[in-house]
């Protein structure tokens, strides 16, 4: 049975059996390490490395989807701050790009888009921060709308294409991504005091378990064509 599910696995197009074993083991490690050795380091340090393979991926196999590309890489960076500094609101800003990448990659806007909505989100910013309201309250809020408008859209898209193989890896990468994040603001609202601080660490957990498969997939999601090329027995070939 277990041969028949790989043999299935490995026929999906697109889907590359070396990358999928490299995806499956950083998640069991670090899912084990979590277990195991709740905080430490070598744990933040392996999770870090797999975000960062993500976009060494989609950069390798889809460097024509700019957009993607982008996404991928911004989501590196606001990690790169959310894990080894203490600029939250830093972090979340940039997340906030990585979303507007997807957003207009998901509803194929043009690039020049991206100068209104910054333009747009810092002005709301500033308003909301003169209004009196805390920095990254103001920023999450952005942040939330154009992630759920992100996960609306693929989910439409999946309906309208349940046989495509990307537009499923879309669908389940947001479908993840929205799960981490409400499991990242219980955590918020723990540390603020307003819930109890013993789910925390059950909490940090859960973020993790949720969010590098939402990468995995997203990072599978591309509507471009791939930069590299596919075996003759896959081509053309659907789902």
């Amino acid at each position: 049975m277990l041969k028949a599910w790989w043999t299935n696995i490995k026929q999906i197009p697109y889907l590359d059996v070396n990358w999928l074993i490299i995806w499956i083991s950083i998640y069991l490690s670090f899912i084990f390490l979590d277990i195991a050795f709740p905080g430490w380091p070598v744990t933040s340090l392996l999770k870090y490395i797999g975000i960062f393979l993500c976009v060494v991926y989609v950069f390798t196999k889809y460097h024509s989807d700019l957009m993607l590309i982008l996404a991928l890489l911004f989501t590196f960076i606001a990690d790169t701050i959310l894990i080894w500094t203490s600029w939250t609101v830093a972090g979340v800003y940039i997340f906030s790009l990585a979303q507007l990448m997807h957003f207009l990659r998901l509803c194929k806007a043009r690039l020049e888009y991206i100068f209104a909505w910054v333009a747009i989100a810092s002005f709301v910013f500033a308003i909301a921060i003169i209004q009196g309201c805390i920095p990254i309250y103001a920023i999450a809020i952005i942040y939330t709308a154009i992630l759920l408008s992100n996960f609306y859209l693929a989910a439409n898209h999946f309906q309208h294409h349940k046989s495509d193989f990307k537009a499923r890896c879309a669908y389940y990468g947001f479908a993840s991504f929205v799960c981490c994040d409400i499991c990242v603001t219980i955590r918020f609202l723990s540390l603020g005091g307003l819930i109890t601080t013993t789910v925390i660490p059950v909490l940090e957990f859960w973020v993790w378990l949720f969010y590098y498969p939402s990468q995995v997939l997203i990072a599978n999601s591309s509507t471009m064509p791939l930069s590299l090329k596919v075996p003759k027995n896959l081509r053309n070939k659907s789902v």
